[in-house]
């Protein structure tokens, strides 16, 4: 966990004096001003590592005091700059010494006293993006002294409260609501939706080697933690502070003890909730119901002919006691009306979950039955994973067979066919944990037959992934080992950062901090540079991920087929290369751009069909800024590139592993 505190000060405002005007005994109107920068209402970007305050619009009244005496409210013009503000009061002339006190807002006051203002700030709070509660920052001014009732007085304020910047880490994603408990001081809660920056005001307070109670509310349920904040640490007025608390061990209390989940699915559904029983029980619910309305690689098009006629077409799986039991011939009518769900998860076939046209109309055909028979479940995406490297799924050539090409093709038919839909309330993002782990030593090996979950490992991260999603839960204290399996606790570190990293990023690829020792280019970062100073606007450009095969090479020229160490070659050349996978033109489309380091070299393989041998063969180049035209596609409809180092030398592993830096392909940015 990260703690910490950086207060950089809020400068105060500078004195400013008036000149004297006095009027005759009565009751008359004074005008007052703040026209100095640092005053009020909305944090705004650092001015000389200040954190300048404005006035705005919807500043609440002041109350202004004359020697002492019973506050007058005073109602705030703000400047449209929000540099400036002016308020009027009225105040009868004591015929005498003047002079005013100042409080905003008017709604702190609880007194005033000798030693100045007593004022409460508000246990519930409503914080924006850029600054606190209006009603939890109390600011405070006393005027010069005037020796008669003035007509003009400017005012000079200063903060009574302090101020603090909350960023959850490992958050869940539907957060209602942030309490916060300081052992000596207030219990406040925060009334937002953020995770990062959520902004609090609070009495100036010491809390050094003191202990703070979070209580996070969710949909799900509740996240609470206590952390103890260093030694010489405070809360000042007009001040900062900043500080961070990991949510990856809070405790996790779910909001009903019960729960229900029934998925429209097929084999992927299983492999996807095969454990999800057992991990919620784990995460605290006692009343857990799972259903699966399976049939072997269902489409939604076929769902969707099945609930339009009743047709009792299903397997239909439940889970109520930790043991799977099916009911064979069951109609998903019955299904959906057996009981008031929670949840009903939907997912396309796989080989069709990256064929955006594939979707409709049969997605709203399925959602309008569901919502009819379930109006008061949520409704969920499962979005499910790229096949194997080597699969051989006939759906994989719709995607080239190339894995990267179809997750990127199954996140593009969520981007349009699943998130502009108001039904859906969310998307489990289990592709994109496959894909994450896959970037792990754990490698391409999550799968049983090329495309179904392996049984330990592959199904165990798809239930954490629900499990995540379901509930937002900390998974630390989740054990995935499935019975009859053994997962190492590096298996299970490597499965879990790949699920958190998904659910931060749902709809892209997050390397692990695991990788293994050879398999995931990482290019530097200086190939930005190089296309920069080739004239290109790197702003303009996506780096396109890609995996490389180390000890690899293919030969166009003879075939698609790559001759490997992994595959068993024992050619003697094969410690001089690393190869990519294969790329479509869509994949790198005419304009893209290929960047080169210095010393190193590629070969541009073709391909026209992959099942077929190319000639010519493209030579190696050393090309460090190369454009892709047309001309480079003419004729070609599949490219992979071999990388080694000029000269084609024979490599150490450590050279080998810097062939994963050496070469980028920048993207336009659509």
């Amino acid at each position: 966990m990260r703690r910490g505190l950086g207060i950089p000060v809020l400068g105060l405002l500078a004195c400013l004096w008036a000149c004297e005007r006095p009027f005759s005994v009565g009751t008359s109107q004074v005008a007052f001003s703040a026209a100095a920068v640092d005053t009020r209402t909305a944090f705004t970007a650092p001015e000389d590592d200040t954190y300048p305050v404005v006035w705005t619009a919807e500043d609440r009244s002041v109350l202004i005091s004359l020697n002492g005496g019973t506050g007058v409210e005073a109602s705030v013009t703000a400047a449209t700059d929000g540099r400036s503000a002016h308020f009027k009061a009225s105040f009868t002339d004591p015929g005498g010494a003047c002079t005013f006190q100042a409080l905003s807002p008017a709604s702190a006051f609880e007194g005033l006293s000798e030693e100045g203002w007593r004022y409460a700030v508000p246990a519930e709070q409503t914080p924006s993006a850029k600054s606190v509660d209006p009603a939890a920052m109390v600011l405070c001014a006393t005027s010069a002294s005037f020796s008669a009732l003035p007509s003009e007085v400017p005012l000079s304020f200063t903060h009574l409260t302090a101020y603090g910047r909350l960023t959850l880490l490992h958050a869940p994603a539907d957060i209602r609501g942030v309490s916060l408990s300081f052992a000596d001081g207030p219990a406040l809660t925060i009334h937002t939706t953020v995770s990062d920056g959520i902004w609090f005001g609070i009495k100036p307070l010491e809390v050094g080697g003191q202990k703070l109670h979070l209580r996070i509310e969710t949909g799900a349920g509740y996240f609470e933690k206590n952390v103890t904040f260093p030694a010489g640490r405070s809360f000042e007025a007009g001040q900062i502070a900043r500080f961070s608390v990991d949510l990856a061990d809070a405790t996790f209390e779910p909001r009903s003890r019960s729960i229900s989940v029934l998925a429209i699915g097929n084999s992927f559904s299983i492999d996807a909730m095969e454990y999800l029983y057992g991990y919620l029980r784990q995460a605290g619910y006692e009343d857990v119901f799972l259903g699966n309305l399976y049939i072997g690689g269902c489409s939604l098009q076929t769902h969707a002919g099945h609930l339009s006629s009743g047709a009792g077409a299903y397997e239909y799986r439940t889970n109520s006691n930790g043991s799977w039991s099916s009911s064979l011939s069951y109609s998903a009518l019955d299904a959906l009306s057996s009981r008031d769900w929670d949840i009903v998860t939907l997912q396309q076939a796989s080989g069709f979950s990256g064929v955006a046209d594939s979707f409709e109309p049969y997605l709203t055909q399925v959602i309008q039955t569901v919502r009819a028979r379930c109006p008061g479940a949520r409704l969920l995406w499962h979005q499910t994973w790229a096949y194997q490297r080597n699969s051989s799924h006939s759906d994989f050539g719709k995607y080239g067979c190339v894995q990267i090409r179809m997750y990127q093709a199954i996140v593009d038919a969520v981007r349009s066919q699943v998130l502009p839909r108001s039904e859906f309330s969310g998307v489990i993002p289990c592709g994109t944990a496959i894909q994450n782990l896959r970037t792990s030593f754990i490698g391409d090996t999550v799968t049983r037959d090329g495309y179904h979950m392996s049984y330990a490992v592959g199904r165990a991260t798809t239930g954490l992934m629900w499990l995540k999603y379901l509930t937002g839960c900390p998974l630390e204290g989740i054990d995935p080992t499935p019975a009859g399996y053994s997962l190492s606790a590096r298996q299970m570190a490597a499965m879990k950062e790949a699920v958190e990293q998904a659910y931060a990023a749902p709809l892209s690829v997050s390397v692990s901090t695991d990788p293994p020792a050879l398999s995931w280019a990482s290019p530097d970062a200086s190939l930005r540079e190089v296309l920069s100073g080739a004239g290109y606007d790197p702003s303009k450009y996506r780096e396109l991920p890609y995996s490389l095969t180390y000890y690899a090479f293919y030969n166009s020229g003879s075939g698609s087929v790559l001759t490997s160490r992994e595959g068993g070659s024992t050619a003697n050349n094969l410690d001089e290369f690393a190869a990519t996978q294969f790329f479509s033109r869509e994949d790198i489309p005419v304009g893209s751009v290929l960047v080169l380091k210095s010393g190193y070299q590629y070969r541009p393989e073709r391909w026209t069909r992959l099942s077929a041998a190319t000639n010519p063969r493209p030579d190696q180049t050393k090309t460090q800024v190369f454009a892709v035209t047309d001309a480079w596609w003419s004729g070609t409809a599949y490219r992979a590139f071999n990388l080694s180092k000029a000269g084609n030398p024979h490599l150490s592993e450590a050279e080998m592993a810097s062939l994963g830096s050496c070469f980028a392909i920048f993207v336009p940015v659509q």
